[in-house]
Parts: C-alpha cells; structure tokens; sequence
C-alpha cells in the first residue's frame, strides 16, 4: 500500500499537473492558471504522502501545512482567479477548487467535532 502512495503522490499527481498545464499551453489558454493548479496538485499529493507516512512526525507535519498553509493558498489564488476575467474550463475548476478545500475542511472538521460529541455523550 505505501509504495502505492508512494507512487501516486510523487509520479501520477506531478505527471498530470504537467498534463494540465501542456493542454493549457495546447489551447491557447490566456494567463493560464499554472499556479493555482500547482497548489491544487500539491495539495492533493501531500494528503496522499501524509496518509502514507502517517502514523509519524512527518505526517504530522504534512498535515500541519495541509490544515494552514494549504487553505491560504488555495483560497488566495482562487480569489484572484475570481476577480480576473478569463473564464475558460480551466480557470473554473482551479477557482472553485480553490474555494471548496477551505469549505471542505471546515465541514469536514466540524463533522468529526459533533460525532465525536455524540460519541462522548453515548458512553
């Protein structure tokens, strides 16, 4: 399973930023959005090499920077994609990418903080 992972996050997810952003280039994308999509790739190979590290220091340092600076980064560059006006394919996805990591992990989080609650008061 970790070589896997292993695989996934340090080969397939770099490889398709790289597939993403060369049919940007292919279709004529005005400013393409090679910076946000390279946030967005990073974000998801860093939960898959925290899931795979993980349970040790270095997961939890993935997941310290995939909790705060990740968020940050995404959110900004989804707010600038927002306030420019290309709207191709690409700028759509990497905008509400952008916007819907910070609003997933707030669901997220507040998910396990009420079954966690009900699971203290069950016992």
């Amino acid at each position: 399973m970790t070589f896997w992972l292993a695989l996934l996050a340090l080969v397939v997810v770099p490889f398709g930023h790289y597939v993403v952003c060369s049919h940007m280039r292919e279709s004529d994308i005005p400013r393409p959005p090679t910076v946000p999509f390279f946030f967005l790739f990073g974000t998801v190979g860093g939960w898959l090499l925290a899931v795979m590290l993980s349970p040790s220091g270095l997961a939890a340092s993935c997941m310290v920077l995939l909790l705060t600076v990740a968020p940050i980064a995404l959110l900004t560059s989804a707010i600038r994609l927002a306030i420019r006006p290309e709207r191709s394919v690409y700028h759509r996805i990497a905008m509400w990418s952008g916007f819907g990591y910070p609003a997933a992990l707030v669901i997220l989080y507040s998910l396990l903080y009420f079954v966690t609650g009900f699971l203290k008061d069950r016992q």
